[in-house]
């Protein structure tokens, strides 16, 4: 009878805890739906707004497909004349290659040799000087195809498809935090900012700043939800794709205290999540020391493209202004002083701190790297400027005005990429 009343009180206990794990389950269960109920009902109710990102998307690229088509009519840049006189840059389909120029070579080595090691790393350009996410991503997508379809133009095909996916859904990302930061109409303006930007061809070109836009923006998200893991892991993939991505740790640690007021008692276990990204940076640094034999190849990499920690005030910030050649210089300038002066602005009056931060500190990293060359595609992904911009512009014909003349200003630096001249 004992061993009766034992066997049925292990029974009962096994059905409580089988019943409490089946309702711990079902309550996981609800709050997913509940999340995902909220998502579509969000999505629903602002449904207007979003259906402007691909009706944006589709007259901005077509735009500049007949901008493309028409520059071949205007002359090139000699230094170039070998690619002016084959046709194409890496691709003999034209609708491929008008958005494939200059660092796309590189990128596009990394998938098909992977990374090589030149003789003299810090005084010959390398492709080492570039971060594997983007390049490793298309590889992943294309290594099952057949033989015949490992060419140049799929791989680029499938970069150009991953950059414009992830524009898509980095505009989605930023409406989304638009609209709970202000309002619905600061969201619309910043999205039609972000089309307007000279840099903004460069979202759909064989280029890592789609990737990275989308990267961090929805690192942002993530944390103001409180989803650290997800947060963590995005700041772990932004860190790999561009160098200053693990910067994003900074103002997502700064989005985790002020969500715990401050209170370091309150800090929990999820912020071991903040050791994804040093973690990746560090795998990755392995990875090169084991082709190189230095821990440290990538910065010796990056100095031979005359981009390194300390700099010289005139030759690298004021000698390119008077470089008849590089009128784009005069461009970056201006952009990374705007932008430096905004970011600012934004860290003294905005109250969300930590939007400012991150505009500060990469626009400061940004001008600590030894020249100004490529700020206007640089200062693009530094989402926070123009998120504010849109909320501060309400006047609609100033601003109407102002994205004319950034599209007026992105139509001649696309013309000027698609004849060899160097833009970005």
């Amino acid at each position: 009878m004992r061993a009766e009343s034992q066997d049925e009180k292990r029974t009962s206990a096994d059905a409580s805890a089988s019943a409490e794990n089946q309702n711990m389950e079902n309550g996981t269960a609800g709050v997913r739906r509940s999340i995902l109920r909220a998502e579509v009902l969000w999505m629903r109710d602002h449904w207007q707004g979003l259906r402007l990102i691909p009706e944006c998307w589709l007259f901005s690229r077509s735009l500049l497909t007949v901008i493309a088509w028409f520059s071949s009519y205007f002359a090139g840049n000699e230094i170039y004349e070998q690619y002016l006189t084959r046709g194409y840059f890496l691709s003999p389909k034209w609708l491929i290659d008008i958005w494939c120029r200059w660092d796309s070579k590189w990128y596009l080595s990394i998938v098909q040799y992977g990374y090589q090691a030149p003789e003299n790393l810090s005084a010959q350009y390398s492709n080492l000087a570039f971060f594997p996410l983007y390049p490793t991503l298309i590889k992943l997508l294309t290594f099952w195809l057949p033989a015949r379809f490992q060419t140049e133009s799929v791989y680029l095909l499938t970069g150009l498809i991953v950059s414009n996916i992830c524009f898509l859904l980095a505009m989605a990302g930023i409406y989304y935090l638009a609209t709970k930061l202000f309002d619905e109409q600061s969201a619309t303006r910043t999205i039609l900012l972000y089309f307007s930007l000279p840099a903004g061809f460069f979202f759909s070109v064989f280029y890592t700043e789609s990737l990275f836009l989308f990267l961090i923006v929805f690192a942002f998200i993530y944390a103001e939800r409180e989803k650290w893991l997800a947060a963590g892991i995005l700041a772990a993939l932004a860190a790999l794709t561009r160098p200053h991505g693990i910067l994003l740790l900074i103002p997502l640690a700064w989005i985790y205290l002020s969500q715990r007021k401050w209170n370091l008692r309150r800090i929990r276990g999820d912020v071991l999540f903040f050791g994804l990204a040093p973690l990746a940076i560090v795998l990755y640094f392995l990875h090169l020391s084991q082709l190189t034999g230095d821990f440290f190849a990538f910065f010796q990499a990056q100095g031979s493209w005359g981009r390194s920690l300390g700099t010289s005030f005139w030759q690298d910030y004021f000698e390119p202004l008077f470089n008849r050649f590089n009128r784009v210089a005069t461009l970056d300038t201006m952009l990374i002083a705007g932008s430096l002066t905004l970011s600012v602005w934004i860290l003294i009056k905005v109250p969300q701190k930590a939007y400012g931060t991150y505009a500060l500190i990469s626009v400061v990293i940004l001008i600590l790297t030894g020249n100004l060359f490529s700020m206007t595609r640089y200062t693009a992904v530094i989402f926070p400027l123009y998120l504010f911009i849109g909320n501060r512009i309400p006047n609609q014909k100033i601003f109407t005005a102002v994205c004319c003349g950034l599209i007026v200003i992105q139509a001649l630096l696309f013309s000027g990429w698609i004849n060899y001249y160097w833009i970005a």
